[in-house]
């Protein structure tokens, strides 16, 4: 957590930026002391752009893959997730419940609820708007190419496969009406080609709410789906949306911006702020890093939310929660933190994931991006990240409740006064 000197140090920075309009609904805090995320432009007409993590960010550093195939991947012996074969065993320490798609269809007005589909995948609702992030629903992950043209035994053996279905289906949620979807990066188990595509055809009036470069990414999956509903953003950027006769819609265009300033004022807002992470991109051989990455910070009228997505730890974390927080709810990775040589700087371990939770102010805080893949790493044992997560609380003294991982399927509702009442609901248990 960050302490008294370091908060005001970083209070005294941020007063110095000025929030300015860049149309399209848009702000972005102009500040040297926020971080920027670095950017070349290449020679490769194939890479035109390239992102950067920060150069002053020193807790970061390139994966090397190649030493990760050859020194790790090939050494099974480091290998401890232990995922059992068996479904009946998985079922009993890692369930899925039915969803409550009443809770749903039906979200509670002055609280926030999220809904854990598995790894990354979350949906919350608060303030009369529902949020998918980061959706996989697909059994496999993978390049389009491969997905869509490959036999099921070959899909089994080189790509990605849930070892927990997802709880439900895209076609299952039609009646919830999602109205945002938030991507944090391109990685396959973030950005899924067949979960958008259903996405996109079941709510055709969605809105995606993306980083800069997967605009283009979605225009190539989504041919029929309309650019106008799609936003990328840089870090800091700020994308507000207003919801008109139940409604939610982008914050105007660049012509009527100045026209509906003092409308949207009487109107529910909700901003969506694109925060940053120490993370990298890359779905192909020839695309490293042509497509930023992020978090996101939610802010509403009643509650506040934030989402992880990827990340290695690092200062920033203290940044965010002092420019956006304290926030009702955050979604934070806790898995596919070993080899820790190899994964520290672009994933968190369970122990700094609730160091983040404290970085970030969040009240509450759910366990992520564990429990559904077998990715490339991931060799800690499959059901030790939330353990580590309560030994980390118990060190710091913090209330056990305040972080929790949840059942795939599970509705999680915070109290409408997290101060007074316990968040509870499909607690799990290990």
């Amino acid at each position: 957590m960050a302490d008294e000197a370091s908060l005001n140090n970083i209070d005294n920075e941020e007063k110095e930026g000025q929030e300015v309009d860049l149309g399209p609904g848009l702000a972005c805090s102009h500040s040297n002391e926020l971080d920027q995320p670095g950017k070349e432009v290449s020679w490769r007409p194939f890479r035109p752009v390239v992102w950067k993590n920060p150069e002053s960010w020193k807790t970061w550093k390139i994966p090397n893959k190649i030493e990760f195939v050859t020194q790790v991947k090939m050494k099974s012996s480091l290998d401890k997730s232990d995922i059992p074969k068996s479904k009946e065993e998985l079922d009993k320490h890692l369930p899925i419940e039915r969803v409550n798609f009443n809770k749903l269809e039906n979200p509670p007005e002055k609280a926030i609820q999220v809904m854990w589909i598995g790894h990354a995948s979350v949906l919350v609702q608060f303030d009369g708007i529902s949020i998918l992030c980061d959706p996989v629903f697909s059994e496999h992950i993978g390049p389009s190419l491969v997905m869509s043209k490959s036999p099921t035994w070959f899909l089994d053996m080189f790509t990605c496969k849930r070892y927990r279905k997802a709880p439900c289906t895209v076609k299952e949620l039609q009646k919830v009406a999602i109205d945002v979807v938030l991507i944090s990066h391109d990685h396959f188990d973030h950005l899924d080609n067949q979960s958008i595509v259903d996405i996109a055809d079941t709510f055709p009036d969605v809105k995606f709410v993306v980083p800069m470069g997967i605009k283009d990414w979605l225009r190539k999956a989504l041919p029929r789906f309309s650019s106008n509903n799609i936003r990328e953003l840089k870090w800091w950027e700020t994308q507000k949306m207003v919801c008109e006769k139940g409604k939610w819609m982008f914050g105007g265009n660049q012509s009527e911006t100045a026209a509906i300033s003092m409308d949207i004022m009487e109107k529910r807002t909700i901003s969506i702020h694109c925060t940053p992470a120490q993370h990298w991109c890359q779905r192909g051989m020839m695309d490293l890093n042509t497509r930023l990455w992020c978090s996101w910070a939610v802010q509403g009228p009643q509650q506040s939310f934030f989402f992880g997505g990827d990340s290695g730890y690092c200062d920033v974390f203290k940044k965010i929660g002092r420019k956006y927080g304290p926030f009702t709810l955050a979604a934070l990775p806790i898995g596919a933190y070993e080899p820790r040589s190899y994964m520290h700087p672009q994933h968190v371990s369970p122990e700094q994931a609730v160091d983040v939770h404290e970085d970030i102010r969040a009240k509450f805080s759910l366990g992520i991006h564990w429990g559904t893949f077998k990715q490339m790493g991931c060799f800690e044992h499959y059901l030790e990240p939330p353990k580590l997560v309560e030994k980390r609380l118990e060190e710091k003294g913090l209330e056990l409740d305040s972080f929790q991982v949840i059942n795939h399927g599970a509705i999680w509702q915070i109290p409408e006064n997290p101060s007074t009442e316990k968040g509870k609901d499909h607690k799990a248990k290990f």
